[in-house]
């Protein structure tokens, strides 16, 4: 079985999901060599050192998927788009509940209970929003 396969069945979806994973890689592998040339040259801490392509990776792959349109790749009618909004906005408030639900029962105060999962879900939903909007207009293009 192909790793892809656990993101994807679709073949183009596959292909492009991989392409970013590779961009991402490349980008990482690069910013390694600069980061070790940064720690012999100066009296930065490694363990930031270490933090920096890693971040980059992760934002950089999580950008370009977004912004590549592939996420919502059946959504063509006006009806259609009304409906993955709103599966969009009701997905991210049952995360915002539950990781708040999850936090309250961990012990952690009402405010990280609260606060932490409203931001996750606020930008869950954004990221979504974005992904739609450019899916849309991709498939508005074929």
């Amino acid at each position: 079985m192909h790793l892809l396969q656990w993101l994807s069945t679709d073949e183009y979806k596959q292909k492009v999901i991989s392409k970013i994973l590779v961009e991402g890689a490349i980008l990482q592998f690069i910013l390694s060599f600069v980061m070790i040339a940064v720690y012999l040259f100066t009296d930065m801490e490694p363990l930031f050192l270490l933090l920096i392509p890693f971040a980059v990776f992760l934002f950089y792959s999580l950008a370009r998927y977004i912004f590549s349109g592939i996420e919502f790749a059946n959504v063509f009618t006006a009806d259609e788009v009304r409906a993955a909004k709103k599966r969009n906005l009701l997905s991210s408030i049952a995360f915002c509940v539950g990781m708040s639900l999850l936090s309250i029962l961990m012990g952690r105060s009402m405010l990280d209970s609260v606060m932490v999962p409203l931001i996750a879900g606020i930008l869950w939903f954004v990221m979504n929003s974005i992904s739609l909007r450019k899916s849309v207009q991709k498939n508005a293009d074929l």
